[in-house]
């Protein structure tokens, strides 16, 4: 039998719309766009949707390196056009990010930025689990068939203890700020919290776009002033010509 880890108490340590199942279980999944239940899937640790390609990403992340059992993780369910979050999952697996941009290498998304979570916990996620690529797959009976394979599969618990992430950031007190421990007190919380991550999203994208506009911007005044002074150097010989 694969040997199992107990997991941290009051795990999965952070909030969100997320079903709990078997936490000695080595699979969870990501539904992306899609809702399953898990009333219909078998043998699971953890499954839920994820909406966004960095802030759902990260949760992802970080409940998954916090309980060692989980080394599969299987990206179903409708993809997120414009998020594409299943892609930059699959994508941060195989690529990691960008040291200097925590862009995740190789993601469409608009926003695929890892930027609360330190490298550490990233390096731990990719090296914990293996992405098992199902999106597009909403049918229960395809999606549990690849759980009970996957758990015929079960290597064991990881062999490292659970990482409990902390959030990264400038200086010795950022560095101290923990991710919130404790699950959803009610339902208004589970909204709440749906409600303050689309609005960090958004204001991420509005901030990001305002440095593409801009650069976007000088980069065409510049197009014109190299556009003019090289109609100048041509029209130059005829010019003189006629004088």
């Amino acid at each position: 039998m694969a040997e199992k880890k107990e997991v941290p108490e009051g795990w999965p340590l952070v909030t969100g719309d997320y079903e709990v199942g078997d936490p000695q279980s080595c699979v969870a999944i990501s539904s992306n766009g899609s809702y399953f239940h898990m009333e219909h899937l078998k043998g699971v640790a953890i499954q839920g949707p994820d909406k966004t390609e960095n802030i759902g990403l990260e949760k992802i992340i970080t409940n998954v390196i916090s309980n060692p059992n989980i080394r599969f993780l299987i990206a179903g369910g409708a993809e997120v056009p414009g998020h594409i979050s299943g892609g930059t999952l699959i994508a941060l697996v195989k690529g990691g990010i960008d040291p200097s941009s925590h862009k995740v290498v190789g993601s469409t998304g608009a926003i695929p930025f890892i930027e609360n979570l330190p490298d550490e916990a990233v390096a731990r996620f990719r090296d914990q689990v293996e992405v098992i690529d199902m999106i597009g797959e909403e049918d229960y009976g395809k999606i549990n068939a690849k759980v009970q394979e996957l758990i015929a599969r079960d290597p064991g618990a990881y062999p490292e203890d659970p990482m409990v992430v902390k959030v990264g950031g400038e200086g010795e007190e950022a560095a101290k700020i923990e991710m919130p421990l404790a699950m959803p007190a009610s339902p208004h919380m589970a909204t709440i919290d749906r409600a303050t991550e689309q609005i960090t999203y958004k204001t991420q994208l509005i901030a990001r776009d305002q440095k593409l506009t801009s650069g976007l911007s000088m980069n065409g005044l510049i197009g014109l002033l190299v556009g003019f002074l090289a109609t100048l150097i041509f029209l130059l010989p005829l010019i003189m010509g006629v004088i």
